[in-house]
């Protein structure tokens, strides 16, 4: 009787869980209005993410340090700087700078943010922070489906 129920159970749990449909959703992330001074150039950045993870970063520009921390969470966080003057960027760098996956939920729990600043300096020695909110953002979506995930 033990070995029915349980089997009985098991069934239930694949036949429930077996194929789950997820939505999967990725995004090219661009930056298309840095207000700068004629003379500034950016030398960091630092971007925390809500209910989304870093998919790609295509473009680390020559002598920046990056680092991303995707925590399990989903709650990421991405920083960059630059290791001399000769490295800062404009603000070309952030057209589709940054490739980011919304979690199969944030619809039905927290809704995907992404906000952070971006430093700018003339001089290199006094720096000028740009806060960004979700809105400053663009968003173009890569991969936008739901899939059907085979769980074995």
């Amino acid at each position: 009787m033990k070995r029915a129920c349980f089997a009985v159970a098991i069934t239930a749990m694949l036949l429930l869980f077996g194929n789950m449909v997820g939505y999967c959703q990725i995004l090219s992330v661009s930056i298309p209005a840095l207000h700068l001074t004629g003379k500034e150039r950016i030398v960091g950045f630092e971007f925390h993410l809500r209910s989304g993870m870093i998919a790609r970063l295509p473009n680390v520009p020559y002598g920046w340090s990056i680092s991303i921390d995707n925590d399990p969470s989903w709650n990421t966080t991405i920083s960059g700087s630059i290791a001399v003057g000769a490295a800062a960027v404009d603000p070309d760098f952030f057209h589709d700078f940054l490739v980011v996956e919304v979690e199969d939920n944030s619809f039905k729990h927290l809704p995907f943010e992404l906000q952070g600043e971006v430093f700018v300096t003339e001089d290199f020695v006094a720096n000028r922070r740009i806060k960004l909110v979700n809105k400053d953002f663009v968003f173009k979506t890569v991969i936008d489906k739901k899939s059907v995930v085979q769980k074995k």
